[in-house]
């Protein structure tokens, strides 16, 4: 193999010297300056690089710093006679030169100093490969995990939907104590994983024990305790999973050595079975079952603290004791205090009881906070059938109680209106409008429905930047993903459970407020209406169809759960900007 070589000095005579010297065995690329070099490196695959210290312009080691981004696996030698000691010791140090020859220099010992330093490149880039495809391979990995949890996740809702909600909120709530019990990265990923399938052994146990009203028997407890070493069973197969198989199957250990499968205690217990054990017990305790209601969050935390040192981990439970966020946005959905977090600044006011009901229905269905507000006072009302309808709502309640709500609004809401706020507004509507498109062209969902989910699919985050303007201010440039992972650590739930809370509250069915949860989850969404949901934000945000067109993030099989095509996406984003148009004309007249 010929190697290549690039010599650098400003002396032409050293230059001609060098190449005389090393041309006849390797690929000879000179260059007389620093600035030439750079010039020369972005199309020269360059394996050894020998450069003079002293040139005017760039210096040699100031060349070899800017050589370490362009030319990794470059080895670097520096020629020098008097140089800046310090700058060329830095420079050793940090890897970046191989060794420095003084000037003036013996040619043999120089052949043998550039042999040598070649079998050096011949090493380091073998162990760059080696590196490159151990991260490839680890890549593959991830991708056949997150396809595997993807599988999880479809069996698991396919099963229960509650199983699947539950498996979500364990999974925010885990790595928030995880977080504040000092993981690190890889283990909060771990943890992370664990939680979520800590139920997957439950995919094998019968629907009559699971949603069984009344206390079981023994021997019905023996087949439900079954579940923690089925879900290690199901797993042991996959690579990378022993800390999670161990986390799935000893969540069920209580602290004193009286839980199972093994009955170990305390610090017998791995610490993320036990973080996932108060996680689990907590949530089955706030979230609502067709047997029983759903407890507050002060009895759930009353209750786990009643058993901690017997059934949970002190310290575990002391943090989730601690985590005051999560405390505070179940008081505010459970006081029914939200309504007015949600308001926005207007300029203006309106006579609404000059208002038709028709023309109050419309105001209504623009404004989030008072779609809310409507929704929880009529479906609170003795007698009514829980739903998401605007129309069926306000006809409840009466057009004098509608104008009371509008006009308590304007009164609340009354001050500086930002453009920030018609900005956030904005969107939710024309995720409405979207959603109820696709809803008339696909059939999954009522249309109306669909407008009421599309008008409040982000409305969980306008209540936790409501709630916590600091810190949502701080995560508002990320991306989705990292924005969901920062709200869970920093909350126990990210902004779409926090949606699905209220919108229950508001006393919408559970199998539409359930959509809101996995709505911006476009790689493990399985439910048709919750992808409809996430369809219709993405033409809500794009300022051109052809953008929805060719959305590269939904594949074929996705849109086929909907019976669509991409030319489809472009027909309803500009069906949703007429009809929007309109819908803000007939609001203004």
């Amino acid at each position: 193999m010929t190697y290549k070589l690039m010599i650098v000095d400003d002396e032409q005579a050293n230059l001609r010297l060098l190449e005389r010297l090393f041309r006849r065995d390797y690929q000879v690329v000179t260059a007389d300056s620093g600035e030439e070099a750079l010039r020369l490196l972005a199309q020269h695959d360059v394996a050894l690089l020998i450069t003079d210290q002293r040139m005017p312009g760039m210096t040699g080691i100031e060349l070899i710093k800017h050589t370490v981004s362009l030319r990794p696996q470059m080895v670097r030698i520096i020629l020098t006679g008097y140089t800046d000691v310090s700058a060329l010791v830095e420079a050793i140090n940090c890897g970046q030169v191989y060794k420095y020859v003084t000037k003036p220099w013996n040619n043999d010992e120089l052949r043998l100093t550039v042999t040598r330093a070649l079998e050096y490149y011949e090493t380091n880039k073998a162990r760059h490969e080696l590196l490159h495809q151990n991260q490839r391979l680890s890549a593959r990995l991830k991708e056949m995990t997150r396809g595997f949890v993807r599988t999880i996740a479809d069996a698991l809702e396919a099963k229960d939907e509650y199983m699947h909600g539950h498996a979500r909120r364990v999974s925010g709530y885990a790595v928030a104590l995880g977080r504040r019990l000092a993981l690190d990265g890889a283990q909060l990923e771990q943890l992370e994983l664990a939680a979520f399938l800590h139920d997957i052994g439950k995919i094998g146990t019968p629907d009559s024990l699971l949603l069984k009203p009344a206390p079981l028997t023994d021997e019905e407890r023996a087949v439900m305790q079954l579940h923690p070493e089925r879900g290690a069973r199901m797993l042991a197969g996959i690579p990378e999973m022993q800390d999670v198989i161990a986390a799935v199957r000893h969540h069920h250990e209580n602290y004193d050595g009286t839980g199972y499968p093994e009955g170990l205690s305390g610090a017998q217990i791995p610490l993320s079975a036990r973080i996932i054990h108060v996680a689990d017990a907590y949530d089955a305790m706030t979230s609502p079952r067709p047997f029983r209601q759903a407890m507050t969050h002060e009895q759930a935390l009353a209750r786990l603290e009643e058993h901690a040192g017997t059934q949970f981990d002190p310290q575990v439970v002391c943090m989730l004791a601690e985590f005051e966020t999560i405390a505070q946005i179940r008081r505010t959905i459970a006081a029914g205090s939200c309504d007015a977090l949600l308001l926005r600044p207007v300029t203006h006011t309106i006579d609404v009881y000059d208002c038709t009901p028709e023309e109050l229905l419309r105001r209504i269905e623009t404004e989030p906070a008072l779609t809310v507000a409507v929704l929880r006072e009529a479906n609170a009302r003795a007698g009514a059938q829980p739903s998401a309808r605007l129309d069926e709502a306000c006809a409840l309640l009466g057009a004098d109680r509608v104008r009371e709500l509008i006009a308590r609004r304007w009164l609340m809401g009354v001050g500086e209106c930002r453009a920030s706020d018609e900005a956030a507004r904005a969107p939710a509507v024309r995720c409405a409008v979207a959603a109820r498109l696709l809803a008339e062209r696909t059939r999954l969902i009522a249309p109306a429905d669909a407008y009421t989910l599309g008008l409040l699919h982000d409305v969980g985050e306008v209540l936790l930047r409501a709630l916590f303007p600091a810190e949502m201010a701080t995560i508002g440039a990320l991306t989705d993903d990292e924005r969901v992972e920062q709200e869970v650590a920093l909350f126990g739930v990210d902004h779409a459970q926090v949606g699905q809370w209220l919108l229950e509250a508001c006393g919408v069915p559970r199998p539409l407020s359930a959509l809101v949860l996995t709505h911006h989850d476009v790689i493990r969404i399985n439910a048709p209406g919750a992808l409809l949901l996430h369809l219709a934000n993405v033409i809500a945000h794009a300022d051109d169809p052809y953008k929805v067109a060719a959305l590269d993030a939904l594949g074929s099989d996705r849109l086929a759960l909907l019976g669509l095509g991409r030319a489809d996406l472009a027909e309803i984003h500009a069906a949703a900007s007429s009809a929007l148009e309109q819908q803000q004309l007939a609001v203004l007249c």
